[in-house]
């Protein structure tokens, strides 16, 4: 254990069991030179130390007898410490255009982060890594890794510099896919599944006009979980429109019953039958049932639209309402004397 001494010109720690006059007394302070043995021994109280080396705060607290005063006391701000000054050269020894040399020094999921020499770092985008699609930055850089980039863009302001791995003629090809419509990409593998632009076909027959109970042939082309996709050729319903279209087929509308579940009535490339109930918003809907056996449904559900209830019934509410007493809320008042 040690207690806190004070010594002339600095505030030392001195030790347990210490005889001397200072630590004997209620002063709790110590002063600097003491000659007993233990701070003869203690290098805390070594002669050799300059005055410079004595913190303005720590001069502040000479001659402080108590804790509460200790705590009170104003007590000198400490110096501010001077801030490194940046390493690498500033941003106005850079141009967009210039080709460098840059290390890798850290990857996230949307680019690289790069040491050129500049005073901050640049951010190599993951579209700026190749011309084809990139999956993962890591499939081309790794960390600590050196690589040519091109400065495409220095932000003063924001302290920012976006670099490319693209020649600028590569650059320009890679704006151009960009900007091409999705419909003329090629498509990935699978393409059944992806959409399709019937925009064209379906206003066809919007215009034209078709047979709503008229069964045609279609494809499927999918299934989920709520219904099938099918696929037909628009010249079924009109010989004036030509072009094929996709439409859903809810699971509900696979058959007059309960359908467990799609795949238990169709599957994929299944040839199928099915009428074209309506076209909005560029969707087609579809059913596999009959208007017949629709209407059917209809009635045995009793839908309110096929007048059921009865044709009374506000005369009938009245007339009940009429025979039925009234009822009020009074207070009860209770003697409590009895």
């Amino acid at each position: 254990n040690t207690r806190t001494v004070s010594s002339n010109p600095i505030s030392v720690s001195h030790v347990a069991g210490c005889a001397c006059a200072a630590c004997t007394s209620p002063v709790s302070f110590h002063k600097r030179g003491c000659e007993c043995g233990p701070c003869s021994t203690s290098a805390l109280f070594s002669t050799e130390t300059s005055d410079a080396e004595v913190p303005e705060e720590v001069e502040a607290m000479d001659g402080i007898t108590s804790e509460e005063e200790a705590h009170n006391v104003e007590r000198p701000a400490r110096k501010s410490i001077a801030k490194k000054a940046p390493k690498g050269k500033p941003l106005t020894d850079f141009n967009v255009g210039d080709t460098v040399t840059a290390k890798v020094k850290s990857i996230a999921s949307y680019g690289a982060f790069m040491d050129f020499g500049a005073q901050t770092d640049g951010l190599l985008h993951i579209s700026q890594l190749s011309v084809g699609y990139i999956k993962d930055v890591s499939e081309i850089l790794k960390p600590g890794q050196e690589v040519e980039v091109r400065i495409t863009n220095i932000s003063a302001e924001k302290n920012q510099v976006a670099l490319s791995m693209l020649s600028e003629s590569e650059e320009v090809e890679s704006k151009e896919a960009a900007e091409q419509p999705k419909r003329d990409r090629p498509q990935r593998s699978g393409g059944n599944n992806s959409r399709r632009d019937d925009s064209g076909v379906l206003k066809g027959l919007a215009d034209k006009g078709w047979d709503a109970a008229q069964f045609v042939e279609g494809t499927v082309v999918s299934t989920v979980d709520f219904g099938a996709f099918v696929r037909l050729d628009a010249s079924q319903l009109n010989p004036d429109v030509q072009g094929e279209m996709d439409g859903l087929v809810h699971i509900s509308a696979l058959t007059a019953g309960r359908a467990a579940s799609v795949t238990s009535i169709v599957n994929v490339d299944d040839k199928v039958q099915v009428r074209v109930k309506a076209i909005q918003g560029g969707k087609v809907s579809l059913t596999m049932v009959s208007a017949e056996d629709e209407a059917a449904q209809k009635a045995s559900s009793g839908s309110l639209d096929q007048g059921t209830g009865a044709k009374d019934w506000k005369e009938q509410l009245e007339k009940i309402q009429s025979n039925m007493g009234s009822f009020k809320n009074t207070p009860l008042v209770v003697d409590l004397r009895k």
